[in-house]
Formats: C-alpha cells, sequence, structure tokens
C-alpha cells in the first residue's frame, strides 16, 4: 500500500487448531498410515498419489523417497499454490515434509520434543496424508507476506488449517476435502525493500 509492504500477522497453531485438523481427518474418513506396508497399500489404492513436483515445486532431497505422497486433494492445493507463487516470485517452493507413518512418528518423538503425538485427539495430521510443510527458510518477507495472505482467505472457508512453524521454520498446512482451486490466479503484495524487516526472518 503506497508503495510499502503490508506484512499479514504470522499464522500461529495452536492446540485447538491440531485439534481441528484430526476432527476434519475423522470427518473425511482418512486412517492413520500405520507402516510402510501400509503406505504402500494406500498408494496401489490411488488414495496417496505423489506430489506434483515440477519446476515450480521441489521436495527436500532428505526426504524418503516413499514419503513424497499425499492424499489427491492436498497434491491439487500444491500444484494450484506452488504455480501462482511461481508466477510471482520466479522460484520454486519446496516441501519439506508430507505423509508420515505412525512408525516414523514415534520414532520421531524419541529425537524431536516438539513431535505431535502419534496417536489421539492431537496426533501428527501427517499421518493421514492430508498435511505437508512448505519451508520458510530462504524466503524473503515480501515472500511470507504473499504466502500468508494466499493461505488466510482458504483457511477462513474451511478449506485448510495452518500453522506457521518458527522452530522448524516451516507453513505446516493440512488440506481438506472440500479442497477446490478456487483463488484468484493472481494475488497482488505490494511490496518496497526493506532489509532489516527481512533479517528478522
Amino acid at each position: 500500500q503506497r508503495g510499502r509492504l503490508i506484512v499479514p500477522a504470522p499464522l500461529y497453531g495452536s492446540r485447538e487448531v491440531l485439534l481441528h485438523q484430526n476432527q476434519m481427518a475423522d470427518r473425511d474418513g482418512l486412517t492413520r498410515v500405520q507402516d510402510d506396508a501400509d503406505l504402500l497399500d494406500l498408494r496401489r489404492d490411488k488414495k496417496l498419489v505423489a506430489l506434483p513436483t515440477n519446476e515450480t515445486l521441489r521436495v527436500d532431497d532428505r526426504l524418503p523417497a516413499n514419503r513424497r505422497f499425499s492424499r489427491p486433494w492436498t497434491a491439487d492445493f500444491l500444484a494450484v499454490l506452488a504455480r501462482n507463487y511461481y508466477a510471482s516470485f520466479h522460484q520454486p517452493l519446496q516441501v519439506n515434509s508430507a505423509v508420515r507413518t505412525v512408525e516414523f512418528q514415534r520414532h520421531l518423538l524419541r529425537t524431536n520434543g516438539n513431535a505431535a503425538p502419534a496417536a489421539g485427539d492431537t496426533a501428527s495430521p501427517h499421518l493421514t496424508g492430508q498435511a505437508v510443510d512448505i519451508a520458510k527458510h530462504g524466503l524473503t518477507i515480501t515472500e511470507i507476506a504473499w504466502m500468508r495472505a494466499y493461505l488466510q482467505p482458504l483457511i477462513e472457508q474451511g478449506k485448510i488449517d495452518v500453522e506457521e512453524e518458527f522452530q522448524q521454520s516451516c507453513f505446516h498446512i493440512s488440506v481438506y476435502r472440500n479442497y477446490l482451486p478456487s483463488l484468484p490466479d493472481h494475488i497482488t503484495v505490494a511490496a518496497t525493500q526493506q532489509p532489516h524487516t527481512e533479517a528478522s526472518y
């Protein structure tokens, strides 16, 4: 606005948001992926599909090949998000995490005290395949502002939930079966150079 960047507020998570993600997964009839065998069965049944990687979306090299999958509507969301982001900034977004197994989540809990549980009302939404983590590391304040502005309307429409993580530096996004790519193709974020602001991210 008037040549200055307006940065939307962070999309903080909460216990209530985590509870809601699990409630939506139950409503959508999603099971939690137990182990690698269960993961393979869901892939064979097309209940999990490959992440839509191309010039607009890449995957962290550290993510194992068998966990580069998500629910079909989550993949659709990623494709639209990445295409719009690339149109604005001419660089790809990166997925750091997608589907996980209960087996892996239990292992993660032993090494990461901030990890969500592997069971219960606050279990990690990654276990259903509906959730992905989009890297924030390397994004400028303008790009972070764009992401928040893009995601907020979809939250308000009940199509996604977002927990913006700062320690892990990512946007954790759960996408629901009712998602439709109805957001306008272009979102304009007015910006100016603010190096001191960017340094805080």
